[in-house]
C-alpha cells in the first residue's frame, strides 16, 4: 500500500474526476420522536470516540520520541505535522482528565527534547522523521525541510504553550522551549531566490526548492504562522503574493456561498480543517472571504453531493457522508485525497468528525451510524477510511486523521484549542499582518446555514450543555425576544427575552413541547427591531 502524500495528493485530486453518471440520491430520515441524538446518548459516543483516537497519541505515541507515529502500520516512523495534531489532543486530553496534568508535561517535555535534536534544514524538521531524530525518506526526499509539516507542528506546539501557563520552572521552561522552536525556523529561507512566495521543501543536498505555496488549501497556516514569526518571518507583501488565494467574490454552488478555490464543489475536507484546528474561522475574514463561511459551504458542498450527486450504488446517506484524503478500502485500496471531483465509493470517517464545529448535527448523523459499524473501527477509534458498498474498512489509523477528530470534536464542545491558540501574540501579529480581522455580520444567524435541497437548518441540542444552543448577532446593545413555535400546531412553545451586547451573543433553550424531527420556527427580534426567522428541524 503507498504511503499517503500530501504533495502528490495536493496535485492528483484536482485532475481526476469521478467516472461514473451520478444519481440523485435522498438522506435518510428519522421519525419524530427518535431517541438517538438526545444529549445524553450523542454524549456518550463522543466521549468514546474522542477518547480513543486521543488515545492513539497518548498509549500509541512512539515511546523514545513521545511524538505521534505516523500510522499504526508503518512502524516506528514518526510523523511532524501529526505530531502537532497529537500535541493539540494531548492539551484535550489532559483538560478532559484522561491524563493528569503531569503525564501531559511528561509526554511534550519528551517530544521537547526530541525536536530540539532531530535533523532540520533551515530550522525545518523533514515530514517523517526516526525515532533518533534523523530524518526518514519520504518519497523521494532525503535532507529535506517539509515548511507545511512544520508549520501543523508548530499550531500545536502554540496550544501546548498557552495551556501550560502556570508560574512553575517547569511549564515556564516549556514556554521558552516552544518559543525557541518557533524562533530557529527560517520561514524567509523557505522563499527561496525568488522571494514571491514560501516554497514546500528545501531539498538541502542539492540546494533545491520545490512546490510554492499558494491557495487555496489546506496551507493558509503556513503562510499565517511565518507573518507571525518575530525572527526570520516573511513579509506581508509575499504573503500576498505567494499564498494568493484565487478568489471568487458573490460565488454560489449549489445554493452556498463559496468564494474561494478554483474547484467549485471543493477540494478534499482536509482545507476546512489543518489550519483550522487552531485558527478560529469565525474571527477571520479578508477582503477575499469569511474563512467560517468558506468552511461551512465547503463542508455542505461535500455533503450535497455525497447524499444528491453521488452515485446511488455508493451507499453514501444522513450518517455516511465525506469525503477527504484516505486509504482505499475493498476493491479501491489506493490512497488518494477523495472529494466531489474524485469519488470511488470511499468515505474517511475523519472528514465528517472533524466537521463537528461546522456541522453538528450531520457530523452527529455520521458519529452515531459509523458507532455502529464494527467493520469501521479499530484499536484507536475508527479507522481510516470505509467503503459502505462493500462494508469494508482499512483499518489503519493515521495521525493527520485521529488529531483532527479529538480536536476539532473538542472546538465543537468547549472550544478549547481555538481559544488557547487566538490568545498567542504572535498569532494575534500574524493575522493583523496578512489584514486578517473580525467579519462585519449581519443581524440574525451568522453561523448557521440551511440545507439548500430542504431549506431548513437541522439542529441538536448540545450534548454537554443538555439543551439546545444558538448563536445570533445584534448590531447594538438591547433585549432580544426569542419565540420558538411548532410548525405542525402553530403553537408557540416557548418564549424568552435574552440582554444581549453589541456583537455576536448566545443563547439556551431546553426541549420543552419539542416533537423531535419535526419542524420549528425559531424568530429572534433585535434591538434594532430587526427580525430573522430561522426554519429548523429539532431533533
Amino acid at each position: 500500500m503507498k504511503a499517503y502524500s500530501l504533495l502528490i495528493l495536493f496535485i492528483s485530486f484536482c485532475l481526476r474526476a469521478c467516472s461514473q453518471s451520478p444519481q440523485p440520491a435522498e438522506p435518510a430520515s428519522y421519525p419524530p420522536g427518535d431517541q438517538t441524538y438526545v444529549p445524553g446518548n450523542v454524549r456518550k459516543v463522543l466521549d468514546k470516540q474522542q477518547k480513543a483516537a486521543f488515545n492513539f497519541f497518548y498509549e500509541g505515541a512512539e515511546p523514545e520520541s513521545g511524538l505521534a507515529l505516523e500510522g499504526n502500520n508503518r512502524g516506528n516512523t514518526v510523523t511532524i505535522g501529526g505530531g502537532g495534531f497529537g500535541v493539540m489532543a494531548l492539551v484535550v486530553g489532559m483538560e478532559r482528565g484522561w491524563i493528569s496534568r503531569a503525564q501531559g508535561i511528561g509526554q511534550i517535555n519528551k517530544i521537547l527534547t526530541f525536536l530540539s535534536k532531530a535533523d532540520r534544514y533551515k530550522g525545518v524538521w523533514s515530514h517523517w522523521h526516526n525515532p533518533d531524530g534523523t530524518f526518514a525518506p519520504f518519497g523521494d526526499q532525503s535532507a529535506t525541510g517539509d515548511l507545511v509539516e512544520t508549520s501543523f507542528l508548530v499550531q500545536g506546539l502554540i496550544v501546548a504553550r498557552e495551556y501550560l501557563d502556570k508560574d512553575t520552572a517547569e511549564e515556564k521552561a516549556i514556554r521558552e522551549t516552544i518559543d525557541r522552536l518557533y524562533d530557529e525556523i527560517d520561514w524567509a529561507g523557505y522563499t527561496g531566490t525568488s522571494q514571491d512566495g514560501l516554497y514546500w521543501l528545501w531539498y538541502s543536498r542539492d540546494d533545491k526548492y520545490s512546490l510554492k505555496i499558494s491557495g487555496w488549501n489546506e496551507a493558509l497556516c503556513t503562510y499565517l504562522l511565518a507573518l507571525g514569526a518575530e525572527k526570520n518571518g516573511i513579509s506581508a507583501d509575499i504573503y500576498k503574493k505567494g499564498w494568493n488565494a484565487p478568489a471568487f467574490p458573490g460565488r454560489k454552488v449549489n445554493g452556498y456561498e463559496f468564494p474561494l478555490g478554483n474547484q467549485e464543489k471543493g477540494g478534499p475536507l482536509f482545507f476546512s480543517h489543518y489550519s483550522f484546528l487552531g485558527f478560529d474561522p469565525r474571527h477571520m475574514a479578508d477582503e477575499n472571504a469569511w474563512y467560517w463561511q468558506q468552511n461551512l459551504s465547503h463542508t455542505m458542498l461535500n455533503r450535497h453531493y455525497c447524499l444528491y450527486e453521488a452515485p446511488v450504488k455508493n451507499g453514501y446517506k444522513a450518517g455516511l457522508w465525506g469525503l477527504t484524503a484516505c486509504y482505499g478500502a475493498g476493491s479501491t485500496p489506493s490512497y488518494s485525497a477523495r472529494s466531489p471531483r474524485n469519488d470511488d465509493g470511499v468515505l474517511a470517517p475523519t472528514a465528517a468528525l472533524s466537521a463537528f464545529p461546522y456541522t453538528p448535527f450531520y457530523s452527529a448523523q455520521a458519529l452515531m451510524e459509523l458507532d455502529g459499524i464494527e467493520a469501521c473501527k479499530g484499536e484507536y477509534g475508527f479507522a481510516d477510511s470505509y467503503k459502505p458498498s462493500e462494508n469494508q474498512s482499512n483499518r489503519n489509523h493515521l495521525a493527520i486523521d485521529q488529531g483532527p477528530i479529538v480536536v476539532m470534536i473538542e472546538n465543537y464542545r468547549s472550544e478549547l484549542i481555538w481559544r488557547l491558540f487566538m490568545k498567542n501574540e504572535r498569532v494575534k501579529q500574524a493575522l493583523q499582518r496578512a489584514g486578517i480581522g473580525e467579519p462585519i455580520l449581519k443581524e440574525g444567524f451568522p453561523y448557521v446555514v440551511a440545507d439548500s435541497k430542504t431549506g431548513t437548518v437541522d439542529l441538536m441540542a448540545h450534548p454537554d450543555l443538555g439543551k439546545y444552543q444558538l448563536d445570533g448577532y445584534s448590531a447594538q446593545a438591547g433585549t432580544a425576544h426569542v419565540s420558538i413555535k411548532s410548525n405542525a400546531t402553530m403553537e408557540t412553545i416557548q418564549e424568552f427575552d435574552v440582554p444581549v451586547g453589541a456583537g455576536v451573543f448566545r443563547f439556551t433553550f431546553d426541549d420543552t413541547k419539542v416533537t423531535r424531527g419535526k419542524k420549528h420556527q425559531i424568530s429572534l427580534k433585535l434591538p434594532s427591531g430587526k427580525t430573522s426567522q430561522l426554519e429548523t428541524i429539532l431533533h
